[in-house]
């Protein structure tokens, strides 16, 4: 783990129990891929806020607010919508 803890929690399962891993830079590649296969745009940006929906509002959309990589450090702040947000954005965020 980044904070360097180690946690044994083989030792808490039982026989029939068990965790599944994956390789988060192998997992979040094919979740992009997929995605731009069924018509998602990709954005490389930095995320720097989502505003999540309220409980009560089926109708509710994810805001996400972010500034563009390709634009520097003085890329304008911008805004997009969504109805699902799913976060694919590798091992180390």
């Amino acid at each position: 783990s980044p904070s360097n803890r180690e946690v044994d929690i083989g030792a808490t399962l039982k026989d029939d129990e068990y965790i599944g891993m994956t390789r988060r830079e192998i997992l979040d590649g094919y979740l992009r891929d997929r995605a731009v296969e069924y018509g998602a745009k990709p954005i490389n940006a930095l995320v720097t806020k989502i505003d999540v929906p309220a409980d009560d509002d089926p109708a509710g959309r994810y805001v996400v607010h972010y500034s563009p990589n390709d634009q520097g450090k003085k890329a304008p702040k911008e805004t997009m919508e969504f109805d699902v947000v799913i976060g694919a954005d590798g091992a180390n965020s």
